[in-house]
């Protein structure tokens, strides 16, 4: 399990304990900057936590399951089909009704205008990692809850988190966030650990 921030790494840790699973949960960092691949033979990588969504129909608290995954300047990539099903089965055992479809690895926050384009294009919501996973050439999911989308959006400064939290320019949009992506956080979580039950069982 993949995590790009702390909050989402330490949801995850926790969701996976209270249901006693032992899968190892890494904090990889935003794009991946903390993180190197294992030495094969590679395991399954899930990601998990919040994304940005691209269509106006889909608002904050969406659960989005990846049915495939793609850089701006690449070709769709199928992501599991095994591990999409489970995530399926784990958001609907938490009561949500996840969006499959694509999702677009982005190289940094996808703002303005760029929502609708890319959302013109088919997917659904953007992210920073899966897709960079590809050339591993392991087993591909994810599970993402929107945080905001084209009708209310952070700014780019919240790449860097914890650099944005204490500028007062940013301050509006930390209580917005702070009202949000910890709740949609744990969500994210708990769908992904009822995801590896379902897979498990």
């Amino acid at each position: 399990m993949l995590a790009a921030m702390g909050m989402e790494w330490r949801a995850i840790r926790r969701a996976l304990s209270a249901t006693g699973n032992p899968a190892q949960v890494v904090r990889c960092g935003i794009g991946l900057q903390r993180w190197s691949p294992p030495k094969p033979p590679q395991p399954a990588f899930i990601t998990c936590g919040l994304a940005g969504g691209l269509r106006s129909d889909l608002p904050p608290g969406t659960v989005v399951v990846a049915g495939s995954v793609a850089m701006e300047d690449g070709e769709p990539v199928a992501c599991d089909p095994d591990w999409v099903a489970a995530l399926v089965a784990g958001a609907r055992a938490c009561g949500h009704e996840p969006v499959v479809g694509p999702v677009l690895t982005a190289r940094r926050l996808v703002l303005g205008d760029a929502r609708d384009a890319w959302a013109g294009k088919g997917f659904v919501a953007a992210e920073m990692e899966t897709a960079l996973l590809v050339p591993t050439g392991a087993p591909l999911a994810s599970l993402r809850v929107i945080v905001d989308g084209p009708a209310a959006e952070v700014s780019e400064h919240w790449v860097r988190p914890g650099r944005a939290a204490v500028d007062p320019r940013r301050w509006r949009e930390a209580m917005w966030l702070a009202a949000r992506a910890p709740r949609y956080t744990r969500l994210a979580a708990r769908c992904l650990a009822a995801g590896l039950s379902a897979a498990r069982g």
